[in-house]
């Protein structure tokens, strides 16, 4: 089960209600680093395992979160659940 939004970004992974706000908080507490901007947006699960939007989309899916089957998850397709 799809708990959070993630992103990861240098072996750390920040979590929050949705992405923007998570870049934001890591842009403000300074927890994002310029000189490696590469990151990963995806989602955490119920055991705390990092997911990218296409797996997270999968297991959202399988565990009845989302009533369709889609390609990448985004944050506004949990709200409300």
């Amino acid at each position: 089960m799809i708990t959070q939004a993630a992103i990861k970004h240098n072996d750390q992974v920040h979590v929050g209600k949705n992405h923007g706000d998570i870049m934001y908080r890591m842009i403000t507490e300074r927890c994002f680093n310029y000189d490696k901007p590469a990151y990963t947006e995806g989602f955490v699960d119920d055991t705390g395992n990092f997911l990218t939007r296409r797996e997270a989309a999968i297991e959202a899916f399988e565990c009845g979160q989302i009533l369709t089957k889609k390609l990448s998850l985004f944050s506004y397709d949990l709200e409300g659940k």
